[in-house]
């Protein structure tokens, strides 16, 4: 029996972007509150690469007539937030504007991040950002570049319900009673989990995180351990106790042990973080030497 994952994980979001363009163009709509017109393309896990500079895999990328849409899901607090959308951002205007076609030629660009954690910490539960001008805000900078974030831990009661509904669905994974598109959206959900090779795929790999994470876990309250029984083997050798020396033994190898695993978490995250899909990462679990992947990714 297969684990669910929900709406929250990457990889269930984007496909259920994927196999569902409509509903990847309704979210949108709700998130801006605008209607964005005929979509010419969407591609999910598209990979902006680079020989010598540092490439970016998108979650949601869509192209319409009027402007172009990158959407990310993130799940865990992220370092340098605001540089990685100005990154992610000069990425799809490369990808909008053809050789030799003047500035005039970009469209509009959107990049959206849904947080489950708020970033900035003003309890907002929509961040958007766009150019203006410090010294007379009136002057017009319209660049067409829009930074949004939607944080599913801000206080939905100062957003619209639309966006309120949607943000309790990405937190929770349960649609509103009465709300047509987180309705369908769980349903996509459902659906995706019907794609037997998919969920294999998925269960691999949330197998691998899952059992990273508790290692990760377990090794954090080991070194807990680790520290009240050295206090105690300190008291024990002044008071002879042979045992108390034989449990920190004990202690420090099983935190050996868990260093290793916890190790391997990190190397697993840093590879997503690289935009490794899941596929990828479980077929270099596997088949690569794990001492490589280490110095690789700087683990």
């Amino acid at each position: 029996m297969c684990k669910r994952l929900p709406f929250s994980n990457r990889y269930v979001f984007a496909k259920v972007m994927q196999d569902n363009p409509d509903l990847c163009k309704e979210v949108i709509e709700r998130i801006l509150n605008m209607k964005i017109g005929r979509i010419r393309s969407i591609e999910v896990e598209s990979e902006a690469t680079e020989i010598l500079y540092r490439g970016v895999r998108f979650d949601v990328f869509m192209q319409g007539d009027d402007a172009a849409f990158e959407v990310e899901m993130q799940t865990y607090e992220q370092e340098g937030l605001p540089l990685r959308m100005r990154y992610y951002r000069s990425q799809l205007d490369r990808r909008t504007l053809s050789k030799g076609d003047p500035f005039s030629r970009l469209k509009p660009v959107y990049v959206i991040f849904i947080c489950l954690n708020d970033h900035f910490g003003a309890g907002l539960p929509v961040y958007t950002f766009k150019s203006t001008c410090r010294e007379d805000p009136s002057v017009a900078f319209d660049n067409g570049a829009c930074d949004i974030v939607l944080c599913a831990d801000g206080d939905l009661s100062q957003t619209t319900r639309g966006i309120a509904d949607l943000l309790e669905f990405v937190r929770t994974n349960k649609a509103t009673d009465g709300d047509d598109l987180t309705g369908r959206l769980a349903d996509a959900v459902e659906e995706a989990h019907r794609d037997e090779e998919w969920v294999r795929s998925m269960n691999m790999l949330d197998w691998d995180f899952e059992d990273a994470r508790r290692a990760a876990s377990a090794q954090g309250h080991a070194v807990g351990l680790a520290e009240g029984r050295k206090a105690g083997l300190a008291e024990g050798r002044e008071a002879g106790l042979a045992e108390g020396r034989e449990a920190g033994l004990a202690e420090g190898r099983e935190a050996g042990e868990a260093s290793e695993r916890a190790r391997t978490a990190s190397l697993m995250q840093k590879m997503q973080e690289a935009g490794c899909t899941a596929e990828e990462i479980v077929r270099a679990m596997q088949l690569e030497d794990r001492a490589a992947l280490y110095e690789r990714y700087a683990v």
